[in-house]
């Protein structure tokens, strides 16, 4: 599937709005990189990291610690608390929270998880969504991800910590929440849901990615510009010049880092779902997570389905298209 090309001047006149889109965005993330700092001993603590992890499995990497039991409260009506199994030294960030959009007939209903994208800062499109999914007979679960929305650190803005330089603390964000969302699987399955869905943006797509991969519940994937390459997402993407700055003056370097990819990295996993239920979106002009990375991963996953359209990495196209796409491509799952 593709998007039709319109004239060359609106494709060209796209191209460049997305560009600006980017540049802007970007600018704004390399202001806040560089208020987080790496001291000089950040290179042997990151080594010694990667060291503990070298023989581990997937399934090792995302078990819920076994001395942790779960423990759930309501806040209001609609939001869903769990102190966190993994703990990351930010009070904020170590609580998980779920915003709960239950459709008619309750939570016996399919499930959609919905994942935002890095730094996120307004979850009015995601409750929209959320009532779309409703009406169509679905409940819907907003995630608050890692240092974002609830999470967020006290004097931070929204998102500030979850990519930084610190490569650590962004593998145990991604490998927390993971953790985190399993759990959400039980009490969803406790409820009676029977099938789980996931729909995820950018850094939200990168989170499912790595759950579907290890969480069998997880029956369909939406993923939306998902950070699929960790290597070039850190190492060459224009969005972290900063980060690749800070990284060469500790001395850490890729080939550091390269072992634990398959630990973190979703071009090295297989999902559990089957490939005609998963449905990979990339935006043409998007310099974050490149089309054609989104491209090879759909011939990887072979049976899933892919689009691109002319969007950069920010932009609000491809949600809209995502669910439009979404709609046609599974007819039978939806309830009107």
């Amino acid at each position: 599937m593709q998007y039709k090309e319109g004239f060359k001047i609106s494709k060209q006149l796209k191209q460049w709005q997305a560009k600006v889109f980017d540049e802007l965005s970007f600018s704004a993330i390399h202001l806040l990189h560089l208020r987080n700092s790496l001291d000089d001993q950040y290179r042997e603590r990151f080594c010694k990291y990667i060291d503990s992890w070298r023989g581990a499995t997937l399934d090792d990497y995302y078990a819920m610690p076994k001395a942790w039991r779960p423990m759930w409260a309501m806040r209001g009506q609609r939001r869903l608390i769990q102190v966190s199994p993994l703990a990351t030294g930010y009070v904020e960030n170590d609580t998980a929270h779920y915003d709960l959009y239950p459709c008619k007939a309750g939570w016996k209903a399919p499930t959609m998880l919905i994942a935002h994208g890095l730094m996120s800062v307004s979850d009015w499109g995601y409750r929209r969504w959320a009532s779309r999914l409703n009406e169509l007979g679905w409940n819907a679960v907003f995630v608050h991800l890692p240092y974002h929305y609830a999470r967020r650190p006290r004097g931070k803005w929204s998102g500030e910590l979850a990519i930084t330089a610190d490569l650590i603390r962004n593998v145990e964000g991604l490998r927390q929440c993971v953790i985190e969302l399993r759990s959400l699987c039980d009490w969803l399955e406790r409820q009676g849901c029977t099938e789980i869905g996931g729909w995820g943006t950018s850094y939200g797509g990168w989170i499912l990615s790595v759950l579907g991969a290890v969480e069998r519940r997880l029956k369909r994937v939406i993923l939306v510009e998902p950070m699929i390459n960790v290597e070039s997402g850190i190492w060459s993407s224009p969005a972290s010049r900063v980060i690749q700055r800070k990284l060469r003056q500790v001395g850490i370097k890729l080939s550091d880092a390269e072992p634990h990819f398959r630990l973190c990295c979703p071009r090295y996993m297989s999902l559990h779902c089957e490939p005609r239920d998963v449905l990979l979106v990339a935006g043409e002009y998007d310099e974050v997570t490149p089309a054609y990375e989104i491209e090879q991963l759909h011939r990887m996953w072979k049976g899933s389905h892919y689009a691109c359209f002319p969007q950069g990495h920010v932009g609000y196209t491809l949600m809209p298209e995502s669910f439009r796409l979404a709609l046609n491509l599974w007819p039978e799952i939806w309830r009107k």
